[in-house]
């Protein structure tokens, strides 16, 4: 090999040294790029899970308000029927104390 030969040689080595530099420079940037999404993805399934636990409890708290506000709303209706109840059998005793003064008023009448 000659002296021109090395040198064209050592020009194209040069060269592609420089060209792979280049590339290497780019998928330093490239590898950043994916190691930054990545801890991004992993932050947002954090997050998500997070979220996630959230929901079962406003859902938790939200069941148990429920169920407190049909308590609540339950409640004059159960007074309502408590009185119309009571109401019903004082009117109930008042006509069977009268027909019993009745029965004994026939009975106890002399003919």
């Amino acid at each position: 090999m000659t002296q021109e030969e090395m040198a064209v040689r050592l020009v194209e080595t040069e060269a592609r040294s420089k060209s792979n530099t280049h590339r290497l420079d780019e998928m330093d940037e490239k590898v950043d790029t994916l190691n930054r999404l990545a801890t991004a993805v992993e932050v947002m399934a954090t997050e998500q899970k997070h979220q996630t636990e959230t929901m079962a409890e406003i859902k938790t708290d939200v069941n148990t308000l429920g169920t407190k506000v049909d308590a609540i709303e339950k409640k004059p209706g159960k007074r309502w029927d408590g009185m119309v109840e009571k109401l019903f059998y004082g009117v109930l005793g008042v006509l069977a104390a009268a027909l019993g003064a009745g029965l004994i008023h026939l009975l106890t009448m002399t003919p």
